[in-house]
């Protein structure tokens, strides 16, 4: 199998846009995640994939805590800033996402290595829901709406 071949067969796979989060003092960072996904509801866990790579990871281990703001369509701005295309005026408030569909504060549970990711277990001790309405989704390599 190719890397290839897995990067075409990932792309025809919707999922739900994140931002997670962590501060630790003064340092605040954030990421865009779609490898995101709700594992026990009780406890309430949720788990995610972070690279190796990415900044965030390391202020998330110091911290022992994260956010993870649920975006909502309309906010493809927001999802690329936090993806690396800076876009004035994006911030987090508090954390969050101002805006997102729903906001949970996580306490680290548990790392374990997975490739060139990592996977991040979250303990939900908090969650903010704000009005409901459709979410932004990533498919097919591009931003999309639900219809």
């Amino acid at each position: 199998m190719t890397g290839e071949a897995f990067k075409e067969a990932l792309s025809r796979f919707a999922a739900g846009v994140t931002v997670v989060a962590a501060r630790l003092g003064e340092e605040e960072r954030g990421m865009t995640a779609t490898a995101f996904m709700s594992l026990s509801l009780d406890p309430p866990l949720v788990a995610l994939g972070i690279s190796e790579k990415a900044k965030l990871l390391p202020l998330l281990e110091r911290s022992g805590a994260f956010t993870v703001s649920l975006l909502r369509e309309g906010q493809e701005r927001v999802a690329d800033h936090f993806a690396g295309r800076t876009a004035p005026g994006v911030a987090l408030v508090e954390g969050r996402v101002e805006g997102a569909l729903a906001a949970l504060w996580c306490r680290l549970e548990a790392l374990h290595p997975g490739g060139d990711h990592r996977l991040v277990v979250g303990r939900v001790e908090r969650v903010e829901l704000f009005p409901p309405g459709p979410p932004l989704v990533y498919w097919a390599r591009g931003y999309r709406r639900l219809v």
